[in-house]
């Protein structure tokens, strides 16, 4: 007798399964793919092996794996949200993304090249002299999104509201008002808008005697920039404050009589007046050249009044409407009514005097003590060496003699410290003259009883003073477009008829930009804010808390409640955007709990067996709940994951993957489950085996190809879609792990259960015995043996037939006896087949009108003001802030200036800018022209006076007049080229600006240098950055500047006496979308 071996008989089993699996090919019977027949019958084996592994150590595998899992989950604890816009959504490596990291990156290399190049400084190395920096504007944030513009627009409070009317103005006026009022409390000191926005530094001043007074008061003074309609009329100056007003008292408005009285604020002031009055008593330097260049003129006092019975409606106005003749003529026409017609007028006390600032009491002291001071000072202080104060242009404007005090013919006295008589004023017209106006606002149609039509007050006509756009408190450098600041037009020709919405643009300034406002010991402006800690990290968190603050409060507006469904004022900020997506990413855990609670009803109701009273022995409760569960711990497993390989979540983290794990993990696990209940029924041994045998490949295929499909996202070049797909893909990956060796594990416990005859969720329960049937499946041939694995152990017995019960209520009761028929019904087959044709044809056509692109208003979920505001822009306002580069590495600035402004021209004729009248706004470069011939026509003037030496330079008095200080500056200026000053030749004879508008290019460097520490307003103003940043400079006999070695050149090379170079931004801040 022959003895065979167990590995004969091993190979001997497996020649058997591949005979009866390749047979009917090998012996021509048929025709196949035999790879993949063999491939399969791998794969087949090798979840054969997996199934009676786990279910052989189901607690095992169980606890095994929920250990791993758990151990995944650590890494939530380091989870990042993403919420920047460009982060998410521009495509890393691009082109855009190269293009706005450009100066970022420009600067981290220089400063690391720095850092390398730094030579070793002596210990008791001296600090040579600098002249002070300006405080200059951050760069910009480079995210071309517009961090640095918050904006609100107003929409019609109901349909058919033209904006254009009396009450909707006012309406934006008072909201103009409260936003300028919103505050928030932070580091002991209450900050504003006027704190924290967008304006130009305190100019500065010569060293004469008010030069430190004057800069305080205008620091208080100076507006904020902002776009805004309501910048046509005078009420445009009623949110720019100062906030809470100046007040110097009697004595100083007596002084200066063109001071207005009482509280000072722009509804009143009229700072040319001012400028020009004060230039009398002391030298302001350049600044009321700056005044002209600007054209503030009257400032905000000669525009119309929106309602000229508004009782601050200033006399300048047009409009202007008198009210004491217009109360003296209600007085008569009351007069004459009988005492039960008579209107009473309330009688308004009369203001006490206002108190006086400590502003007032140090500007009193500055003009009337220093020249007793310098009396007292002259008999006792010997006289200095010359050479050391006769070249020094700084003593040129300190004053030495009393007649450079010209008080004479200041103020309203003739003899200084006198007042002038005023004639006797008839109070009633303050008492009553508000009251008045008052009464004529609430009763128009009785304003004819008493006033003839030519004394009915004007109202003004607001369309065609719209028509164009308005123009800020600098009419020549501050004209905002109509398409900017008004929406939903409406013309009757040129002329605007109506409007539906009207647009205010806060500028708000850098972090770093408010901390230099700061910085200097401003003890009148926030006395309690500790100077030692004051940071960038501080000014960033009050810009932010204001910003958050002003979106709130505008949230909440009352107006936006007055009716059901209809905002009126929608508001954005910088942090909008990112608050509403980190408050949208970050998970609602009752939607995500909800979901997965229906689901776990859902998943026990399907598998729920009823026998009795309870779920029967055969049911799956249990199986589906735990099932979910686990589903539920693999996706916070599967997301711990991806946060430890450094995968950043973000909205669709939070909001899509949860959900989409959750359905495919759950259909591949309700499959399990449905091939269970016939496994249990047929195969009473290795059950977990011919379990994963026959389903497992399904799962393996299925979840296989969804892996692989998200993970062919991750070569998209956008970080949010590319982050979703990772997770996904990673996620999927858990719940695959989860369905091949935990799920049939704990069905593998499961069948315990049910083998010892314990009712589902009842394990308490009396047990009783399984009965058997037998039949066959449809699913396998009777009488046939399946084998697997070689061993004796896998051998399987003969399988049995089983009947699934499918009552009518269920899903696979209503598919049988139900659905299936029906399909097989000619006109059922014809209304699918034509309503698929039908859906296919409309998808074409959907296809065909769709566009391409990601609108913002996309991104944030529906409902919430943000994306109301997206809306409302889209629909009025749909325009975006740019900016352009100049890369110095690339053009030669000072002899390209033409190709520069052919390129700006360029912009200029896009039909997709913004432009004013038709024009692009003044830039940089241009401002700094008109500042350069400004100084060349003093510089002119003076030489002809004889006042300015054009050999040496020198000034000299001339019938007691001193030269122009545009005219010292520009001197300095001709005299200096790269790092040479010289005179010879240059000046009366070159000209700064030639004759064709083009910069002299061998001082080009130098007069930027010059524009951008004297004429430091109008830089600021122009939002123009360079980099790197030009030095400090003061003006002295040698242009003292400290200039860039070529080592420091950021990018290309050094231009031949080019001490300097920049990258100068074009600032064109609006572009349409």
């Amino acid at each position: 007798m022959k003895v065979h071996s167990i590995e004969d008989d091993r190979v001997r089993r497996r020649n058997i399964r591949q005979n009866e699996q390749a047979g009917p090919i090998t012996r021509g019977a048929a025709q196949g793919n035999r790879v993949a027949l063999y491939s399969r019958a791998f794969f087949q084996l090798w979840l054969f092996r997996i199934g009676c592994f786990v279910q052989r150590f189901a607690w095992s595998v169980t606890i095994a794996s929920i250990l791993f899992y758990g151990i995944c989950c650590w890494g939530l604890k380091d989870v990042t949200i993403e919420t920047d816009i460009v982060k998410l959504w521009v495509s890393q490596g691009g082109r855009l993304n190269e293009e706005l990291n450009y100066l970022s990156n420009v600067q981290i290399r220089n400063i690391q090249r720095r850092k390398r190049e730094a030579p070793v400084k002596p210990v008791n190395a001296k600090k040579g002299h600098q002249a002070p920096r300006r405080r200059v504007v951050e760069l910009p944030k480079e995210n071309g999104l517009g961090g640095g513009f918050q904006v609100v627009i107003q929409t019609p409070s109901f349909t058919g509201e033209n904006v254009l009317s009396k009450d909707s103005l006012l309406r934006h006026v008072k909201l103009m008002q409260e936003i300028a009022d919103y505050h928030v409390d932070l580091y002991g000191e209450k900050w504003r808008l006027s704190d924290i926005c967008f304006k130009p530094p305190s100019p500065s001043f010569n060293s004469g005697p008010l030069a430190q007074v004057m800069t305080k008061m205008l620091d208080k003074i100076i507006p904020c920039i902002w776009i805004t309609p309501i910048d046509c009329f005078w009420e445009g100056a009623k949110p720019l404050g100062p906030n809470p007003p100046l007040s110097l008292g009697e004595e100083i408005t007596s002084f200066l009589s063109s001071l207005p009285e009482g509280n000072i604020t722009w509804k009143n002031l009229n700072p040319t007046t001012v400028i020009q009055e004060v230039g009398q008593l002391f030298d302001m330097g350049p600044i009321g050249n700056f005044f002209e260049r600007a054209g503030i003129d009257g400032a905000y006092l000669d525009r119309p009044c929106i309602d000229p019975l508004d009782n601050e409606c200033p006399k300048l106005a047009p409009n202007y409407f008198d009210r004491c003749v217009a109360l003296k003529k209600f007085q008569e026409w009351n007069m004459a009514k009988s005492p039960e017609e008579k209107i009473t007028l309330e009688k308004k006390e009369l203001p006490k005097k206002a108190t006086t600032d400590g502003l007032a009491e140090t500007l009193l002291s500055d003009i009337f003590g220093k020249k007793r001071k310098k009396r007292e000072d002259a008999t006792t202080t010997t006289e200095a060496p010359k050479g050391k104060k006769d070249d020094k242009v700084e003593d040129y404007y300190a004053y030495e003699e009393d007649t450079d005090y010209k008080v004479d013919s200041i103020g309203n006295s003739t003899k200084l410290g006198k007042k002038k008589p005023k004639a006797p004023v008839d109070k009633s017209c303050d008492e009553y003259g508000s009251s008045l106006l008052e009464w004529m606002r609430k009763n128009p149609d009785r304003l004819g009883e008493f006033l003839s039509e030519k004394e009915m007050p004007v109202y003004p006509d607001y369309g065609k003073i719209m028509t164009g756009g308005c123009k800020g408190f600098g009419k020549k450098i501050m004209q905002w477009p109509e398409d900017l600041i008004i929406g939903g037009i409406k013309r009757d020709d040129s002329r605007l008829q109506s409007a539906e919405a009207l647009q205010s643009v806060f500028l708000v300034a850098s972090p770093f930009d408010v901390y230099l406002r700061f910085k200097e010991d401003k003890a009148d402006l926030h006395p309690t804010l500790n100077k030692r800690r004051w940071s960038p990290a501080m000014a960033h968190n009050i810009i932010v808390s204001w910003q958050r603050s002003y979106t709130k409060q505008l949230y909440g507006h009352k107006a936006n409640f007055e009716t059901e469904g209809v905002r009126v004022f929608h508001p954005l900020a910088s942090t909008s955007i990112a608050d509403m997506l980190e408050e949208f990413s970050q998970f609602n855990y009752f939607i995500i709990i909800m979901g997965y609670v229906l689901m776990v009803i859902y998943a026990g109701f399907t598998q729920a067996r009823i026998e009795g009273r309870w779920l029967a022995i055969q049911s799956n409760v249990a199986l589906a709940i735990v099932g979910v569960i686990i589903v539920t711990f693999c996706s916070i497993s599967g997301l711990g994951f991806s946060t430890l390989l450094g995968i950043n979540f973000n909205a669709a983290t939070t909001q899509v993957v949860p959900f989409l794990s959750l359905g495919l993990g759950i259909d591949d696990m309700f499959l399990l489950l449905h091939n269970y209940d016939e496994i249990i029924n047929t195969v009473h041994r290795n059950e977990m085996g011919i379990l994963l045998k026959e389903t497992g490949m399904s799962i393996m295929v299925t979840s296989t190809n969804n892996i692989l499909s998200f993970i062919s996202g991750i070569v998209l070049p956008i970080p949010a879609l590319r982050s979703f797909c990772s997770q996904t893909a990673i996620l999927l990956a858990f719940n695959l792990i989860f369905l091949v060796f935990i799920y049939p594990a704990i069905i593998g416990i499961d069948l315990r259960r049910q083998r010892a005859g314990m009712r589902d969720l009842g394990y308490c329960s009396r047990r009783k015995k399984i009965p058997t049937t037998g039949s066959v499946p449809n699913s396998v041939s009777s009488k046939v043996q399946l084998t697997s694995m070689p061993s004796s152990a896998e051998i399987t017995p003969e399988i049995e037939e089983f009947h699934r019960n499918q009552p009518w209520y269920t899903v696979g009761g209503f598919l049988t006896n139900h659905y299936i028929p029906s399909l097989k019904k000619k006109v059922v087959k014809f209304i699918v087949l034509t309503t698929t044709l039908v859906a296919v044809i409309a998808s074409l056509i959907g296809m065909y009108y769709s566009t391409l692109g990601l609108e913002l208003a996309d991104v944030l979920p529906e409902d919430t003001p943000p994306a109301a505001f997206l809306r409302a822009r889209e629909k009025y306002f749909s325009f975006y802030p740019m900016f352009a580069v100049l890369r110095g590495d690339e053009i030669d600035i000072p002899r390209q200036q033409r190709m520069i402004e052919d390129y700006r021209s360029e912009l200029g004729k896009s039909k997709y800018m913004i432009k004013a009248e038709g024009e692009l706004q003044p830039y940089w470069m241009s401002m700094m022209r008109t500042w350069l011939k400004s100084l060349d026509v003093s510089l002119e003037k003076e030489i002809a006076a004889g006042r300015i030496d054009p050999l040496t330079a020198k000034t000299a008095k001339k019938n007691g007049t001193k030269p122009a200080p545009e005219a010292i500056i520009a001197s300095h200026l001709v005299c200096s080229y790269g790092t040479t000053f010289n005179c010879s030749g240059r000046l009366g004879s070159l000209k700064m600006v030639d004759t064709d508008d083009v910069i002299n290019p061998e001082g080009f460097y130098n007069y930027l240098t010059g524009w951008y520490n004297v004429d430091n307003m109008m830089y600021y103003v122009s939002q123009a950055s360079f980099f790197p940043a030009p030095p400090g400079w003061e003006v002295s006999e040698v242009l003292f500047r400290q200039c860039i070695r070529k080592k420091d050149l950021i990018l290309g090379k050094a231009w031949p006496r080019t001490s300097c170079r920049a990258f100068a931004l074009l600032s064109d801040p609006f572009l349409p979308e």
